[in-house]
């Protein structure tokens, strides 16, 4: 695979779930963070809840722009 498993103090750990913020809500859980070694900002792959075959892989800035997604906490 094209991606290396970041470790480098990411705030963000698998386990951990965000709903999207658009019109339909929808509950993700986070999978792995990883980091492109062409890019120098991390990738968190997530995994929709109760629909594990329904992945995307985004960039970590993106999980924690409020305008996508917030902390289902």
């Amino acid at each position: 695979m094209w991606f290396k498993k970041s470790g480098s103090g990411d705030d963000v750990a698998a386990g951990q779930r965000f709903r999207s913020t658009g019109p339909t809500t929808i509950l993700w859980e986070v999978s792995v963070v990883y980091r492109h070694p062409w890019e120098p900002t991390p990738h968190v792959r997530l995994q929709r809840v109760g629909v594990p075959s329904d992945v995307k892989t985004i960039a970590l800035a993106t999980l924690h722009d409020e305008r996508y997604f917030a902390p289902a906490g």
